[in-house]
């Protein structure tokens, strides 16, 4: 078998001949030699060739073994394509367009033009478009085994909190965020966070820039970690930018659709993964797609920097796409999930509300003693509920969820006792039966009032539904109306705000453990 000395000796003299793939061949497969020892190879016989036409041929017989060594060059990194780019420019640049135009008799200083730009050279744009789709299938790669990996880390979420790994500020985070950005000054720790805590991990995972802080799941950070990875082929391949941030784009869409196909539409449950989706692991979610939504403008930011003011109008309309259209659809889901959890919430009233309202308990009223049983727990749900979500989601967030819930309650309450009240028509009961709903009324007031994020909207729900009442069951002549229990609820109200207030230099309230959040 001949060495590399010898192929390089006689390849000058047979680039004209049928041997010449086939010494290019002996130096890429036989001595299995990386890309950048054949392409200098190369060089090396173009600077002793006295066969200057011939130049030419052997550009464009390189591209053909470009071509012949697709599927292995799809595969090298992005580091490594980086590098197979930028020699295949310097060879075009320096050293073939010069020896192609010193043949032809053209001024050396006019050689001088990019890989892009060099015409003039046979073979010359053909080669650096050859490698420069081998990098875009080595992108393509990529994203398609990143894919994969989002959906395996989907399908495979419990959708149950984790701590956030020690070194994940260093290890993703800086990589989300521009090269001359400073990760460590854009991230506070959480002082209430213990030192025993930090060994193990942190809480809560906190963003760059502000970007908010947020509870995390294995698969959210695993995104994250993907995010990166697209960042740092595009740092390795800027001239790729725009390729990546599609891919990128795509990517992060297709996790968000995958996401609300698995919770909102119940394929985890259909699907095995779990048995049921309950209301921590939407609120789990919830963070997991704000965060992500979050991470948009900075990851928008960072390719920004990386395509520079000479970007194009490719790059833009991808950002454009990042900035709205993709964050749209993500606050469309948020907004979804808030809905979903709302829903579990009046779903449940909707239950209790049957029993309550039923025309057959109507004429039991009289001889009930203590609080309805479903109302105590329509009044259980709620409380439940408020806990379990703030210790998940922002007060703000939670604030939101059940205004539309108490919303619903008042107009599900009306359509129920419209319902019943046709089914009763002795005068008796339903005096008796108004009393007893006042009365039920006015409890849940008193057991929930004490929950400060819920308490102004709880409140209108229960005026809306006294005013059902009057207007359905209307007082007898001279009787109490609703507004009198409202008179009533309030001074009650009051009085129970200056006791706590007095009582606070001595004790916690009673209910303070429900905005706490473990």
């Amino acid at each position: 078998m001949r060495t590399v000395e010898e192929v390089y000796t006689n390849l000058g003299g047979v680039i004209e001949s049928g041997e010449f793939l086939d010494a290019l061949d002996l130096i890429d497969k036989r001595l299995d030699v990386d890309l950048e020892t054949f392409i200098n190879s190369l060089i090396e016989t173009l600077e002793f060739n006295n066969k200057l036409p011939s130049r030419s041929t052997c550009n464009e017989q390189c591209g053909q073994v470009l071509q012949l060594r697709q599927n292995k060059n799809s595969l090298m990194s992005p580091e490594d394509l980086s590098k197979l780019i930028a020699i295949t420019s310097r060879t075009l640049t320096e050293k073939i367009s010069p020896c192609f135009e010193a043949w032809k008799g053209g001024q050396s200083g006019e050689a001088q033009k990019s890989a892009g730009e060099m015409t003039g050279v046979p073979g010359g744009s053909n080669l650096s478009a050859i490698v420069l789709q081998q990098a875009k299938l080595a992108v393509e790669e990529i994203h398609q085994a990143n894919v994969a990996q989002a959906n395996l880390l989907l399908e495979r979420e419990k959708w149950e909190r984790c701590d956030v790994p020690q070194n994940f500020d260093n290890r993703v985070l800086s990589k989300l965020m521009p090269s001359n950005s400073d990760i460590h000054s854009d991230i506070v720790s959480d002082e209430s966070q213990s030192k025993e805590t930090a060994t193990r991990g942190r809480r809560y995972l906190a963003l760059p820039e502000d970007r908010g802080s947020f509870l995390v799941v294995p698969a959210g950070l695993g995104i994250l970690e993907l995010v990166a990875v697209y960042l740092d082929v595009a740092r390795a391949l800027p001239q790729l930018v725009t390729d990546v941030a599609v891919r990128l784009t795509s990517m992060l869409r297709l996790a968000n659709s995958q996401i609300e196909k698995l919770l909102l539409e119940g394929q985890a449950v259909s699907s095995g993964s779990r048995k049921t989706v309950t209301a921590t692991n939407l609120a789990l979610t919830y963070q997991t797609i704000d965060m992500l939504s979050s991470v948009l403008p900075l990851v928008a930011k960072t390719l920004e920097s990386i395509s520079g003011p000479d970007g194009g109008p490719g790059i833009r309309i991808v950002l454009e796409d990042i900035l709205y259209r993709l964050t749209a659809e993500m606050s469309e889901h948020k907004a979804n999930l808030m809905r979903k959890l709302g829903d579990i919430l009046v779903e449940r009233f909707d239950h209790h509300c049957a029993k309550w309202l039923s025309a057959e308990r109507a004429g039991r009223c009289k001889d009930r003693k203590g609080a309805n049983e479903n109302v105590v727990k329509i009044i259980n749900d709620v409380s439940s509920m408020h806990r379990v979500l703030m210790k998940s989601l922002s007060p703000k967030c939670v604030g939101l969820i059940f205004s539309r819930v108490f919303v619903d309650f008042s107009s599900r309450f009306e359509v129920r006792l419209v319902k019943e009240k046709k089914k009763v028509d002795d005068a008796d009961i339903l005096g008796s039966w108004r009393t007893s709903i006042l009365a039920d009324l006015s409890q849940i007031v008193i057991k929930l009032r004490p929950i400060e994020d819920i308490k102004d909207n709880m409140e209108a729900s229960v005026k809306e539904m006294l005013q059902v009442v009057d207007r359905i069951l209307p007082p007898e002549e001279g009787g109490a109306t609703s507004a009198d229990l409202l008179k009533l609820l309030q001074h009650t109200s009051e009085q129970a705000e200056v006791e706590t207030d007095s009582g606070k230099s001595e004790s916690k309230s009673p209910d303070e453990s429900l905005n706490v959040t473990e």
